[in-house]
């Protein structure tokens, strides 16, 4: 059973961290592409941004053909598609062919999460999907951290088109990779021995049938799950996470270059700190969310303590000393992070498998419209108040009211499993 851990989940990593590259590397490209190309900033910042808005469209398709066991197919071919388009950013020369190719790019990456959402709820058992979401949801972090010295790289032995052309070819090269790596479901996995494959299924049925959740699902339909008050709560809640979420990724740097004693490459060391921190955090908490199986408490919990701590950070910014300050954008960073993978756990355990994937893709449209709001929310109470410290305590303030709503769906709560028969099969 251990090649789910190895093999599966890496390769997901690793499309994923080029998916996150490919969506963000445009921040790296603006310096120079803006002055080649004469963009205004409120162009770059537009074709920053309209990327969201092709990659919540596709969301709910994504779910809806994984649902149907076409998963591996279809992020093969959005591979493929997406890297070409990647590519094409490095021919561009004016602002409508920009924003363009900026929006393809998003529209054809935004089937991949729920799709992957729907591998790991096929693949492991309630008791052990937290630190799967934890595993292959590194990417988030690891992306973060290897963008800036990959695109540094890139740009030092060429241009801002190498930088599109080079990293585009990425998700190319992967797709043999990720044919060769994974499978819809045990059941359809070649490289799996027909011990493990049973060993795998035995256990994916034996909690399926132990588990009784606390309130009745109702109708096995899109509408009608769409219609519940778990969803909305979870839709709502989603939103207001990924306000936080983009908010804190795109102005970080900005922050911390408030202190005028920072250079350049002290700012991008700091950067990467909170993302350090999040890979152990979200081990911590997915692995105690798995133990527990209580998913409000590991997912409510860690995004409270990221509120507070930015709304404590915003407060005090101006008072504090640098290490004080980095310590609570430290905490938010990791814990912001840590929230993550159990989050993303409660749907598969409130929502009826057979539209599952459908309806965690159109949670995650939410999420999106929260992702393209956060870092122009966090730029416009900057605006009226002249300072960043009011940014922070934005993000906080929804990031509070996430925690509450997350807390609030109490059909989270799954009961009647017989735990530990199939330890020794982990």
């Amino acid at each position: 059973m251990q090649s789910r851990w190895t093999r599966l989940l890496p390769v997901m990593m690793f499309a994923y961290i080029i998916a996150f590259m490919d969506r963000t590397n445009i921040g790296f490209a603006i310096p120079t592409m803006g002055k080649d190309l004469h963009l205004s900033p409120s162009v770059l910042g537009f074709a920053s941004g309209v990327l969201f808005l092709g990659y919540g469209i596709t969301q709910t398709a994504g779910g809806w053909i994984a649902d149907r066991g076409h998963g591996k197919a279809l992020i093969a071919w959005l591979l493929v598609l997406w890297g070409g388009t990647a590519i094409l950013q490095g021919f561009i020369a004016t602002a409508t062919q920009l924003v363009l190719v900026r929006f393809a790019l998003g529209f054809l990456e935004g089937g991949i999460f729920p799709a992957m959402l729907l591998f790991v709820r096929n693949w492991f058992a309630p008791s052990e999907r937290a630190r799967a979401n934890g595993v292959w949801q590194l990417a988030y972090p690891l992306a973060a951290m290897l963008n800036g010295p990959v695109a540094g790289y890139i740009l030092g032995v060429g241009t801002w088109r190498t930088l599109f052309i080079v990293e585009g070819i990425f998700p190319i090269v992967w797709v043999i990779v990720w044919l060769w790596g994974v499978a819809e479901s045990p059941r359809r996995a070649g490289w799996l021995s027909a011990v493990e494959r049973d060993a795998i299924i035995a256990k994916l049925e034996f909690e399926a049938g132990s588990q009784v959740l606390t309130q009745d699902t109702g109708p096995t339909t899109v509408g009608a799950q769409m219609s519940r008050l778990s969803v909305l709560l979870f839709c709502a809640s989603v939103f207001l996470w990924n306000i936080g979420f983009l908010g804190f990724i795109i102005w970080l740097p900005s922050v911390l270059h408030q202190d005028a004693s920072l250079s350049p490459a002290a700012i991008g060391w700091l950067s990467a700190v909170p993302f350090a921190a999040a890979i152990v955090v979200m081990q911590l908490v997915t692995a105690l969310s798995d133990r527990s199986q209580n998913r409000r408490l590991y997912a409510a919990l860690p995004i409270l303590i990221c509120g507070a701590s930015l709304v404590v950070a915003g407060l005090s910014y101006a008072d504090n000393g640098l290490g004080l300050n980095m310590l609570l954008l430290t905490v938010a960073g990791a814990t912001l992070y840590g929230s993550q993978p159990v989050l993303w756990s409660i749907p598969a355990d409130i929502v009826p498998a057979r539209v599952v994937g459908t309806v965690m893709g159109i949670m995650n449209s939410f999420g999106v419209l929260g992702a393209f709001a956060g870092p122009y929310l966090v730029g416009y109470v900057r605006g009226i108040t002249g300072t960043f410290a009011s940014g922070l305590i934005a993000m906080g303030i929804c990031l509070v009211l996430s925690s509450l709503l997350v807390w609030m769906i109490r059909e989270a709560a799954v009961v009647g499993r017989r735990p530990g028969l199939f330890a020794e099969l982990q």
